[in-house]
């Protein structure tokens, strides 16, 4: 017996509703929207496995050799509301301070 789940167009529809949602929606909302969809109970596992799969399917259409799909932004969820635009930003300068000591000619790291 085949499971049930969602085309490509299921998902960027459920998307784009909760894009235009007024507060916008969160990824979460996209899974819960998708599961009703199917006529699938919102139970932890099943919200779980539909919430994998919508990641999994997000990146698939982004990453597209040669038409990727562009997803609007969504409200950050629990888990996304904490990583704000600072600590991402701290994040990053990690990987630039080590880009920069890799590049300096004046370190002097010789024995």
């Amino acid at each position: 017996m085949a499971k049930a789940t969602f085309t490509n167009e299921d998902l960027c529809v459920a998307w784009a509703k909760q894009a235009k949602a007024d507060p916008k929606g969160t990824r979460g909302d996209v899974v819960k929207d998708l599961l009703a969809q199917m006529g699938v109970a919102c139970t932890d596992e099943t919200f779980r496995k539909a919430y994998n799969n919508v990641t999994q399917r997000k990146k698939q259409l982004e990453s597209h050799d040669t038409k990727p799909v562009t997803f609007p932004n969504l409200e950050p969820g629990k888990k996304g509301a904490r990583r704000t635009d600072a600590a991402m930003d701290a994040l990053q300068a990690i990987f630039e301070d080590d880009a920069d000591a890799e590049n300096d000619p004046d370190d002097d790291n010789e024995s």
